[in-house]
């Protein structure tokens, strides 16, 4: 599973990974904080605890979305880059409570794309 991370394991860190100071989505604060610490000394347990950071905020804001009126999702088809990290789709799929598939073209542009023909 790449980089000795084992997304049946928890790391146990509490991390809200921000590039930088001020979040838009699914929280609004431009003040929030990013949260990457205490570091471990391994990488690959750093690494595992930012990706189940992006994981729970992913899944809250499809709870956000679903709150404010979005249909609730029946499935997550993911794209991207990210697709090609084996733990990180682990995790996702591990803690979502909707099935999570990588789409059948990853290009994050091609999703986009699809999103915007079914508005024409």
């Amino acid at each position: 599973m790449g980089l000795k991370i084992d997304p049946t394991h928890p790391s146990g860190l509490d991390y809200y990974p921000l590039s930088s100071i001020g979040e838009r989505f699914p929280i609004a604060d431009p003040d929030y904080l990013p949260r990457l610490s205490p570091r471990p000394d391994k990488p690959h347990h750093f690494l595992q605890g930012i990706l189940e950071g992006l994981t729970q905020i992913e899944l809250e804001g499809y709870r956000l979305m679903t709150r404010l009126g979005a249909p609730t999702p029946k499935r997550i088809l993911s794209a991207g880059g990210g697709t090609k990290n084996q733990a990180w789709m682990a995790l996702r799929e591990q803690h979502s409570p909707w099935p999570t598939f990588k789409a059948q073209t990853p290009e994050a542009a091609f999703g986009a794309a699809l999103l915007g023909q079914s508005r024409v």
